[in-house]
């Protein structure tokens, strides 16, 4: 029986591994794919607290990121630089690899091609068992489970565990677009309906360009190409666009007995952005946290191991709530309103604001300066408060 198994080697699942393994525990990872890193769908943008603060390598990192544009309905631009590189873009594959290998002579047993189909939670313990094409071929056991399966809730259901109710739809695509040197940020209803798209250069003339909608991400895509690369769109192969759910809003039940969620399996998903490494890797150290005090009293059942959602509540449900509810609003703009913003923003001294507040992986200060300095937002505010829901 081993101590812990970890269903899913993404950043969350891989963190939490890394810190029990060096704790002395023996855990095993399961990873559905054919090796860590595989077919992962992400604009691969994360913050240099990142690499500080969760003790990560900066090998993976392709691009530096300083100066972003941001171009409205109508291509007005807005410039913005920060004093300092604010943000990485990342090698996904290698990105999450290098957690695993950067844990110095502590071991993680990674079992890859090895699909989670059921998990049955007994008296002792855990039995995990896999298989591909609904045929299960092996079986695990362990005294307790963490569940880091991104936008995969099957399990959920079968353990009574909660799982968002509410969703954006992500499309991205690599493309030899030309040479180009900043991120870019693209606004309007009619290529993100309630969300952006995105531009990052990754070097050698290729991008990650992609959008996040609450609905038709493909008819965005193509809407998104023809409006700011049409002479791009006749040779664009549809082939090449990924797809992905993101989760939105906060979710309650990320545990049970001898059981924890993390990462975009429990919700834990900027509201604003749509990106969830960060979130994943915090809440990976608390969920340790908890596993260890577990370990330390014999204790896995339910009533304990809730002190796992309180934490992370208490770190992230501000920023969750706050980012859903400024999405909502921002989803209710029409063009020509976007367009007025911009036009505001331009004239009015936000970006000082923006410079000196502005946080990667924490937006909701920021987001609230904002609103209350935009005039716009006041009525709109008002008229919307009491109508968004933020809790599944």
């Amino acid at each position: 029986m081993h101590d812990v198994i970890v269903v899913g080697a993404g950043p969350s699942g891989l963190n939490a591994a890394k810190i029990l393994t060096k704790e002395g525990l023996d855990v095993l990872v399961l990873e559905k794919n054919r090796w860590v890193g595989e077919h992962v769908i992400c604009a691969g943008i994360v913050g240099e607290e990142v690499f500080s603060k969760f003790q990560i390598s900066g090998e993976s990192v392709l691009k530096t990121i300083r100066e972003i544009k941001i171009i409205s309905p109508q291509s007005s631009v807005i410039r913005y630089e920060h004093p300092d590189p604010f943000a990485y873009v990342v090698d996904r594959e290698r990105f999450d690899r290098s957690i695993a290998l950067n844990a110095g002579t502590i071991n993680i047993p990674i079992r890859c091609n090895s699909r989670v189909q059921d998990i049955t939670v007994e008296k002792d313990g855990v039995q995990v068992e896999t298989g591909v094409n609904g045929r299960r071929d092996k079986k695990y056991r362990a005294r307790v489970v963490l569940i880091a399966t991104g936008v995969n809730y099957n399990l959920h259901k079968k353990l009574g565990l909660g799982y968002p109710r509410d969703f954006l739809h992500g499309v991205q695509a690599e493309l030899d677009l030309g040479p180009m040197e900043c991120t870019h940020v693209f606004l309007g209803k009619s290529i993100a309906t309630g969300a952006f798209a995105w531009l990052v250069p990754l070097g050698g003339g290729t991008v990650r360009i992609g959008l996040i909608t609450e609905s038709d991400p493909g008819g965005c895509f193509h809407r998104l190409m023809a409006q700011h690369f049409p002479s791009r769109l006749k040779s664009l192969d549809r082939s090449r666009m990924e797809f992905k759910p993101i989760a939105q809003g906060l979710i309650s039940r990320t545990f049970g007995d001898r059981v924890l969620t993390l990462g975009e399996a429990a919700g834990q998903v900027k509201t604003t952005t749509g990106g969830g490494i960060y979130f994943g890797l915090l809440c990976s150290e608390l969920a340790s946290q908890v596993l260890l005090k577990g370990f330390h009293r014999g204790d896995f059942s339910k009533s304990f191991l809730a002190e796992y959602e309180r934490s992370w509540k208490r770190a992230l449900q501000k920023e969750i709530r706050f980012g859903y509810y400024t999405r909502k609003i921002c989803a209710r703009l029409s063009d020509n309103q976007i367009e007025k913003i911009f036009k505001f923003i331009q004239s009015d001294g936000i970006i000082p604001i923006v410079k000196e507040k502005g946080n990667f992986d924490w937006h909701s200060d920021l987001l609230l300066l904002l609103l209350k300095r935009i005039p716009f937002f006041q009525v709109f505010i008002h008229r919307s408060r009491g109508n968004v829901g933020h809790e599944n």
